[in-house]
């Protein structure tokens, strides 16, 4: 007889293959049956865990917001100069966006699309507010001369959120180590490309 998995853990496994699905294929093209191919479940049994495929949505993405959101606020608070913070960002957002890969592809490919409904009003607020945490570290910088004046700082940071975003789509851990990424990025975001 099959060993019985607990309600909880079975939640987290169907919640984990609905967000690689959901990353691989979009959240509209990934079906529950789908879903419940990939953990071995009829699709039908899925409903006694979510009630809607949204609901996986939800779950993934709030788990993700609240993480991300409570790094990048430990990472601004912790003081220092613009550049120190600015580094500890990298680091965090690095680190995030590896470890919640599926997440990180389904709000850049979802936030024109799924994320548009009222519902994700929340997934707006998260954004907003990381991009105030950036965008206040970027004008203190510049404040102090760490950071050219004469550039615009939501437009820095929404560049830099592009870049970071890719990261998961070609990280290999045998290549670089998080911390060799965030120190080639830094050293690109302070020095560019052009010879000295």
């Amino acid at each position: 007889m099959a060993k019985r998995v607990p309600a909880d853990e079975r939640r987290r496994q169907i919640a984990q293959a609905a967000g690689e699905l959901f990353a691989e294929k979009g959240v509209q093209a990934a079906t529950v049956r789908d879903i419940g191919d990939r953990v071995g479940m009829l699709s039908g049994s899925l409903y006694h865990h979510f009630k809607t495929k949204n609901d996986i949505v939800h779950e993934l993405m709030r788990a993700y917001g609240n993480d991300l959101v409570g790094r990048y606020r430990d990472a601004e608070r912790q003081g220092g100069t613009a550049r120190q913070k600015l580094k500890r960002l990298f680091e965090a957002c690095v680190r995030v966006n590896l470890e919640y890969a599926s997440e990180t592809a389904i709000l850049i490919h979802e936030l024109g699309r799924v994320f548009r409904s009222p519902e994700f009003d929340y997934i707006d607020e998260m954004l907003v507010e990381v991009e105030d945490i950036f965008v206040k570290v970027l004008i203190q910088g510049a404040s102090a001369g760490e950071i050219r004046g004469d550039i615009d700082p939501h437009f820095v940071y929404r560049m830099m959120m592009d870049v970071i975003g890719a990261v998961p789509r070609w990280y290999s851990p045998g290549d670089h180590s998080e911390s060799e990424v965030v120190k080639q990025w830094l050293d690109m975001f302070w020095l560019g490309i052009q010879t000295r």
